[in-house]
């Protein structure tokens, strides 16, 4: 299935667009800008139908899909190398190992589930939270419980944002920046369980942007405002008013919103830029929305070769934040934050 007008239009605009913005602060770096080239093959060629899946090449590294057939994350040249598999004989080998990696995923998510449904923290969250509707668009990483599935990927989140909620009582928010919003599930679990949260904005790279753009749409509809929308307009607001928003935009764009936001949040994608880009991130978001709280989720707090540290990030927001770590259901694993509380 591949994408519609609106959705081909969408990721058209964004692609040119993207060819003309300043590329020191606001391009994707050397890892994304692989995978982004090979997300608008797929995108054009399979659209957003079941990027959750093992068979897309639509939703690597930033949704919580799998990897079954490597030919799927290949650009031009590899795609054109892989028409080598199509021989006979090498097409039943490279079947034949396809089949088994296929086994090994099946038998992750499998062990994956005993421990989800298991797991008191897990059923604490589900318990206490609305998780729903969390395994559109061919989510296959997902359990059930209590004859209702929901995505592995979700309670991670849910886990994320409920530890945020005891800093900040999310309850009290009416407005959210979030800056590397992956497919969009974070707002989507947000606004599932805040409802006086109706103002979003959500930024993203182009074309990773169409795929949170459409997966919010599923279930927001109307309330989405796309780039195709804005992308001729120099200033732009949210209504004076209580309807639900959702702004989706490229980050080339965010300097042309001004309002006062609640939450900014931001979660991973930080310590994947350079200092100069967080920086001027930092400052579109205080000249321009000034929020009241600020919540940075990282991967590590000592940050992998190339990537920045928590003190790097810290000193980019003059020492303002705090760092907090809490322990994750997920064996010894420990989850990262900067936070103003």
């Amino acid at each position: 299935m591949s994408l519609n007008e609106k959705q081909l239009k969408l990721l058209n605009n964004l692609e040119e667009d993207r060819k003309h913005i300043n590329k020191k602060l606001y391009s994707a770096g050397p890892y994304w800008d692989s995978k982004t080239k090979k997300i608008v093959f797929w995108l054009k060629k399979n659209g957003v139908y079941n990027f959750r899946s093992k068979n897309s090449g639509v939703g690597t590294s930033y949704t919580d899909n799998y990897v079954k057939d490597v030919r799927n994350e290949f650009n031009f040249k590899g795609r054109l190398a892989s028409l080598f598999t199509q021989i006979p004989i090498i097409k039943a080998i490279f079947s034949s190992q396809v089949n088994i990696t296929d086994n090994y995923i099946n038998a992750l998510i499998k062990s994956e589930q005993i421990n989800f449904i298991n797991n008191p923290k897990v059923i604490s969250l589900i318990s206490e939270y609305n998780i729903d509707d969390s395994t559109e668009f061919g989510c296959i990483s997902k359990f059930k419980f209590n004859n209702k599935e929901f995505s592995m990927h979700y309670l991670h989140i849910c886990e994320r944002m409920d530890n945020i909620n005891k800093l900040f009582n999310l309850n009290n928010i009416s407005s959210c920046l979030e800056i590397g919003g992956g497919f969009g599930s974070n707002i989507h679990l947000m606004l599932n369980n805040f409802k006086k949260l109706k103002k979003i904005i959500y930024v993203d790279i182009s074309p990773n942007l169409v795929v949170g753009t459409e997966y919010l749409r599923k279930f927001f509809k109307e309330s989405v405002i796309d780039y195709s929308d804005l992308r001729k307009k120099k200033i732009f607001n949210f209504e004076d008013n209580d309807k639900l928003e959702i702004i989706c935009i490229p980050p080339w764009k965010l300097d042309k919103i001004k309002c006062k936001i609640d939450f900014f949040c931001n979660s991973g994608s930080f310590q994947e830029m350079t200092a100069e880009q967080v920086k001027n991130y930092k400052n579109i978001i205080n000249n321009n929305f000034n929020p009241n709280f600020i919540n940075l989720t990282i991967h590590e707090r000592k940050g992998k070769e190339g990537t920045l540290t928590h003190d790097d990030i810290n000193r980019i927001f003059e020492n303002r934040l705090k760092y907090r770590e809490y322990k994750s259901f997920k064996g010894n694993r420990v989850i990262h934050y900067l936070s103003t509380k």
